[in-house]
């Protein structure tokens, strides 16, 4: 009996990865195709004339998070409404819960993490891997054509939008 407990949790485990695989790939499609792409409509506006003219250059942080209030997270709402329901045809409940509070974590995680990226002061400075990806999100932000994802870099060397950070000569 006690195998059917490590069983379930194993496949909860999966439901819950699988789910942010699928926030973080679409997070990283969207901000491609649809951020820095006029297909991308009101999203493209919202996203070029104002994320990256406010973060631009040199100038990549700030005191506070600057922000128009023209939000884009319902383009990122719509489709995941659809995937969950969806998944609601083929899960059973329990496992529809997981991946509905997995991709609720990812989806704050994303956008909790780019905008401590730009905020002078964040508290997650503390730790490389933040260090790390910060500088990543920063070329983003100097060279637009790359590095698209906020969390998951490695969608970027999929697609072949990877670049990495150059050190300054020692």
């Amino acid at each position: 009996m006690p195998d059917a407990g490590v069983d379930s949790l194993l496949v909860y485990c999966f439901t819950a990865m699988m789910a942010h695989l699928s926030i973080s790939a679409g997070q990283t499609l969207f901000h491609r195709y649809l951020g820095h792409s006029r297909l991308g409509g009101r999203f493209f506006k919202n996203h070029i004339q104002f994320h990256h003219v406010h973060y631009a250059g040199d100038h990549v942080v700030s005191t506070h998070y600057l922000d128009n209030g023209d939000n884009n997270t319902l383009f990122f709402v719509m489709p995941v409404a659809v995937v969950v329901g969806l998944s609601y045809l083929f899960l059973r409940f329990d496992l529809l819960v997981v991946q509905l509070a997995a991709m609720s974590l990812s989806f704050c995680g994303h956008y909790y993490i780019d905008n401590q990226y730009h905020f002078s002061g964040s508290w997650l400075g503390r730790f490389s891997w933040f260090k790390r990806k910060q500088q990543l999100h920063f070329v983003h932000h100097r060279h637009a054509d790359c590095n698209f994802a906020v969390i998951d870099f490695f969608w970027d060397r999929l697609l072949g939008t990877y670049r990495s950070v150059v050190s300054p000569a020692t």
